[in-house]
Formats: C-alpha cells, structure tokens, sequence
C-alpha cells in the first residue's frame, strides 16, 4: 500500500497529473489489469491514494519516480556544467 508520504513524493516529483506518466511505464513494463488490459486512470489513482493495493503496481510507481529523479539530477549536473563554460 502506498503511503501518504510516498504519494507525496509521487507528485512532488511526477507532478500532479502523474497518471499520464505512469500508464506507458506499466504499459511498456507488461503489467496489466487481471482482465489482462492496461490499468486505467482511475485504477492508476486509487493504487497511489491508497484505496486498492497492487503490489506490481506500487514498485513499478516507485520505479518510476526513481528513474525520473536519476534523470532530473541528470539534467541538473549537464546545465551546470554548460553554464560553466
């Protein structure tokens, strides 16, 4: 179950309309809904807010943000480094 301290950190880093970034990473991850279709909107959102639990799901989520924060520091240090020149 997703915790509201780990919800946070969801939106703090994949902002408020999360749902649009997380259904191609699961889509593109194979993990699908037990009909064996892509979760949708609303399935994406009540696994984040804590009301359904998929533990796939989740740790997909949490990959996610990791990748998105790996990137964003990514970003950071080449700009950095640019505006040094």
């Amino acid at each position: 179950m997703i915790s509201k301290k780990e919800k946070k950190l969801i939106i703090e880093i994949l902002g408020h309309q999360y749902t649009p970034k997380v259904m191609p990473h699961l889509k593109k991850l194979g993990i699908k809904n037990e009909k064996n279709k892509d979760f949708s909107v609303d399935s994406i959102r009540m696994i984040t807010n804590g009301f359904r639990e998929n533990e796939t799901v989740e740790l997909a989520i949490m990959q996610l943000v990791n990748k998105t924060i790996k990137a964003k520091k990514a970003m950071a240090l080449k700009r950095k480094k640019l505006s040094k020149k």
